[in-house]
């Protein structure tokens, strides 16, 4: 009785001994991860309603880590479109390309060579500017912009517009250049008209509309109606969709 009472002992001890070996063997792997930016711009620039460049947004993730190397398999970042990954033995940046506006909760992470995965969140705002440029245009085409992007884990604050309408001075025509009426107009994607404003644009002369848009849910477009007149008028648009950077918690 007392030898199998003794046999049971062992077995207990060396249950709870492999307990706290496995429990040792699976600590959180401790790393370190910085942005060498946390907010930007993407920039569009249109001419005559097509685009022709982008400027896309790239951040930085540098990692480190006060373990031993040898036992961490795997860097990494996630955000709402992509997944890359690094060995820390040859690398330790991260190069994200972002091209779409959007606030991101972009998932920074480390995997152990047991499998073990350590996550940290970085929160990057990245804003759109849009350029848009028509010359001698009697008929100006909308600007469509999105507000909200499917990506991004919250919606836009707000919208500045700053729209320049120029009139240019007719030198070679004895009868001079003459007033034109426009009218600037903000519509929802249901063609409801959410913002208007109008204004005579003089011979040789340019005015402007500048406006803030809380509207940033669906597809919109920025209009110009040409109104009345006979002269050719050049168009410039700068949208500039911007986000509310979240409290910290």
């Amino acid at each position: 009785m007392k030898q199998a009472c003794l046999i049971c002992i062992i077995f207990f001890l060396a249950s709870m001994s492999g307990c706290l070996a496995g429990s040792e063997n699976n600590q959180d792997v401790k790393f370190e991860v910085t942005a060498n930016v946390q907010n930007g711009t993407i920039i569009e620039t249109y001419v005559d309603g097509e685009l022709e460049s982008m400027q896309e947004c790239h951040f930085l993730f540098e990692f480190s880590s006060e373990s031993d190397l040898s036992k961490i398999s795997t860097y990494g970042i996630n955000s709402s479109e992509i997944e890359i990954t690094i060995n820390p033995k040859e690398n330790s940046i991260i190069n994200l390309t972002i091209s779409h506006h959007g606030l991101y909760n972009i998932l920074a992470f480390a995997i152990d060579e047991n499998g073990h995965r350590v996550e940290k969140t970085i929160i990057i705002i990245v804003e759109l500017q849009m350029k848009w440029r028509e010359e001698g245009t009697n008929e100006p085409k909308p600007m469509p912009f999105k507000s909200f992007n499917t990506g991004s884990q919250t919606h836009p604050s707000s919208t500045l517009i700053t729209s320049l309408v120029k009139n240019p001075s007719i030198t070679d025509d004895f009868t001079g250049g003459r007033a034109v009426d426009i009218t600037w107009n903000i519509a929802d994607e249901l063609n409801e008209i959410c913002q208007s404003h109008s204004d005579e644009v003089g011979d040789g002369e340019t005015v402007e509309w500048k406006t803030i848009y809380f509207n940033t849910i669906g597809s919109h477009e920025l209009r110009v109606n040409y109104d009345d007149g006979q002269d050719l008028i050049d168009i410039e648009h700068t949208l500039h969709i911007q986000y509310q950077k979240p409290e910290a918690s």
